[in-house]
């Protein structure tokens, strides 16, 4: 009789204790794996990378920024890159691409009084003044001359060479960019930092040429000078760039940079900044010291 009971309670023990086991077994493979610690140094040096990016950015007042490496197309730094919000005269930048893919450089433009009543900076033109459109090309970019934007168009055809703008960043990539106007006037003109630097790595790829013009300091072109304001022309990485500005955009830039032939190239992107030129500057700045690590 004892034997029996053994028999039995012992068979019952088994039972429990693998119960138990594979009830052990199944909390074991649900927990996640432990992430085994960095070494201190490689710990340090990934803060260290992220702190000085965090501390440059936290002095730069533009809305919306970006810095991208043109070469590869990847994304250094970021602050509301996908953000839509209106860019000022960075529109020239397009209405120059789109003025050397649709008109013949030689084409004869004349420059009338509706072109002349367009509002803001003239460039000086009298009319009927006439230019080629690459000659417009250097009020355009220099010094950000309305009435070329429109000059440009107008002779294309205004509401064919918008469509022509809008069809182009389509085509590249810019998906979030609309312009209802050449010149950038219009809040409705309208972009994205992350957009403006594909343009640009566009513009650097396809088009260097136009970026020369914008790194000209002086063009004297018969009764006309045009001075360029960009303040980074001293810069020899500065490779070109637009400025713009309205009251709703506040002021905006695109620009390139490329510290030496071993360094890629970048695009700088500020949107919407009370202080455009000290928000590039930082940017600059830090991209000089990972590029110096």
């Amino acid at each position: 009789m004892k034997q029996f009971f053994y028999i039995v309670f012992g068979g019952l023990a088994l039972v429990i204790v693998g119960l138990f086991c594979v009830r052990v077994g199944v909390a074991v493979k649900s927990l996640k794996p432990v992430q085994v610690a960095k070494p201190v140094e490689e710990e340090d040096k990934v803060n260290t990378t992220y702190y000085l990016w965090s501390e440059a950015t936290t002095t730069i007042g533009a809305k919306a920024f970006m810095v991208m490496n043109v070469d590869d197309g990847s994304t250094l730094v970021s602050k509301a890159g996908d953000t839509l919000m209106p860019v000022a005269s960075l529109t020239k930048l397009v209405t120059a691409i789109i003025a050397k893919q649709h008109l013949d450089g030689e084409t004869r433009i004349t420059i009338s009084q509706k072109t002349l009543d367009t509002y803001g900076n003239s460039a000086g033109f009298v009319n009927g003044e006439v230019f080629t459109a690459d000659d417009l090309l250097y009020p355009l970019l220099m010094v950000s001359s309305n009435d070329a934007a429109e000059a440009l168009a107008t002779t294309y055809g205004r509401k064919e060479f918008i469509k022509a703008m809008n069809d182009f960043t389509q085509s590249i990539g810019a998906y979030h960019t609309y312009f209802v106007d050449p010149a950038g006037l219009s809040a409705g003109s309208v972009s994205t930092a992350h957009d403006l630097a594909i343009i640009l790595k566009w513009i650097y790829t396809n088009q260097p040429g136009l970026l020369d013009i914008t790194t000209e300091k002086i063009k004297i072109m018969r009764s006309h000078t045009w001075v360029n304001p960009t303040h980074f022309l001293s810069w020899s990485y500065f490779l070109g760039g637009k400025n713009g500005y309205t009251p709703e955009a506040n002021r905006t830039g695109a620009s390139i940079f490329k510290f030496s032939s071993t360094t890629p190239a970048y695009a700088v992107v500020v949107l919407g900044s009370q202080s455009r030129d000290s928000d590039v500057v930082s940017l600059v700045q830090q991209i000089r010291k990972e590029n110096d690590k």
